[in-house]
């Protein structure tokens, strides 16, 4: 809440710079109209250089301190979505291997608590619309007992997610086609994929 008031407050503040070197830069130029014969070169020159200056400097720190809180942010998310993609590799383990010990709703319920606390104060936007579109899935897929193409979805809905988690952090994702990152899990993915449809 602080760090949105802030925000706020910075956004004003630079409005308000901008808008008063604007237009004081706009008065200069009309003086400079009114009465070219009248003014000194080098101090027109000092002045505008001094105007940029200012204003680079101000524009400058603004984009620093942009950049710098991305990147605490990035930094905080980055254990979150290491967590995440730890718990579900052993749910997709523990599936493979039947000798593995079955993970019990308790801990997949205490894992999702946990995740849902910090999902909402780390988490992009749009990631979080992502995870709650696959929580959903996922549930209503539980709770009917459903597969086929809602399994697809499932499937579909968790790439998407693990696609925004890594734009989170910086990733472009531009190489990457839907079913690139299932296949990594899914050996056969593509077929599977073309019988649903």
């Amino acid at each position: 809440m602080k760090t949105t008031k802030r925000n706020l407050i910075s956004l004003i503040f630079g409005i308000l710079i901008i808008s008063i070197i604007g237009f004081l830069i706009f008065k200069f130029i009309i003086l400079i109209i009114n009465k070219v014969d009248m003014l000194n070169v080098n101090l027109i020159v000092a002045i505008l250089a001094g105007t940029f200056t200012i204003i680079g400097f101000y524009l400058t720190r603004f984009f620093e301190k942009k950049k710098l809180i991305e990147e605490q942010i990035r930094e905080r998310k980055l254990p979150i979505y290491e967590e995440f993609i730890d718990f579900i590799f052993k749910v997709f383990e523990n599936i493979q291997d039947k000798t593995k010990d079955k993970i019990s709703d308790e801990d997949m319920q205490k894992f999702f608590w946990k995740f849902n606390k910090k999902s909402i104060l780390w988490l992009s936007d749009k990631t979080i619309k992502s995870y709650i579109t696959w929580r959903n899935g996922t549930k209503n897929m539980a709770n009917n007992k459903e597969s086929g193409d809602s399994g697809r979805q499932i499937l579909i809905d968790f790439e998407k997610l693990l696609l925004d988690f890594r734009k989170d952090i910086g990733h472009k994702n531009s190489n990457i086609d839907t079913g690139d990152i299932l296949s990594m899990f899914i050996t056969d993915w593509k077929e599977y994929n073309n019988k649903q449809k």
